[in-house]
């Protein structure tokens, strides 16, 4: 214990009427050790308060959108068939149009790069 409080142990000069205090190597390797672990502490707080943060709203979001469920949208077959035009018509419409389009050399920036089945 005398060796570890003989390292705390602060020098203080008088020179021309001003105090100088100086640190020996061991009292200023304690206040670096304190400093690591006080900067170490403090990130860890803060990613633990920025991992909570992620949690809560999470948590939030789900339960936002559990409670609110949208209603189904009715199938583009059905909207199609209530126009009275199948939906391999419209398909057949909407390419050959493009194609007419392509071939007319246009600026028009209309293009159908793929037709799914529904």
């Amino acid at each position: 214990m005398a060796t570890v409080m003989n390292l705390l142990a602060e020098t203080i000069i008088s020179e021309s009427g001003k105090t100088i205090t100086r640190l020996n190597i061991g009292e200023s390797l304690v206040y670096a050790l304190l400093g690591f672990a006080v900067t170490f502490l403090g990130i860890v707080i803060l990613i633990f308060f920025v991992w909570l943060y992620g949690k809560i709203i999470k948590s939030v979001r789900q339960n936002v959108s559990s409670k609110k469920k949208p209603a189904p949208a009715p199938a583009a077959a059905e909207v199609a068939e209530e126009e009275g035009i199948p939906a391999e018509v419209r398909a057949a419409i909407v390419a050959a149009i493009a194609a007419y389009y392509e071939g007319e050399s246009s600026s028009c920036e209309f293009k159908v790069k793929r037709i799914k089945r529904l």
